[in-house]
């Protein structure tokens, strides 16, 4: 079972350089240079009860010069019991940043919510038409 898992990622991992390559990213060190930039931890604070839920938002910013080819978010649970929990939304917002929204229902213990953005200076996108 592991080294199925392992095949599909290395898998997964060349067909991702191979579409980074296509694409015609660049940065200091060489051609396909992509930076993973994680925002700050932010508190997801417990549910102030009346059937509310606890929120929070987060957000991760790619460095100037970059642009934001994709992201996602992480929230941990402050204790067992994890499905009251719930990341709500992630997505990008505008051409540099990572925003993500989470929840929480738990009345005793607060999480956590990471936004991450994935970052790259592209010098040309190729425009390819399926058909």
């Amino acid at each position: 079972m592991v080294k199925r898992a392992v095949k599909f990622a290395l898998v997964a991992a060349a067909a991702a350089g191979m579409l980074v390559s296509s694409v015609g990213f660049a940065g200091a060190d060489g051609p396909a240079t992509m930076d993973i930039v994680y925002g700050p931890i932010v508190t997801l604070p417990p549910s102030p009860g009346g059937g509310y839920a606890g929120e929070a938002a987060a957000q991760a910013k790619c460095p100037a010069g970059e642009v934001l080819t994709g992201g996602g978010a992480e929230v941990k649970a402050g204790n067992a019991y994890v499905q009251r929990y719930n990341l709500a939304a992630s997505r990008p917002l505008g051409n540099e940043t990572w925003w993500a929204y989470a929840t929480n229902s738990d009345p005793t213990s607060p999480g956590t919510l990471q936004a991450f953005a994935v970052c790259a200076k592209v010098t040309n996108v190729n425009v390819v038409q399926t058909p």
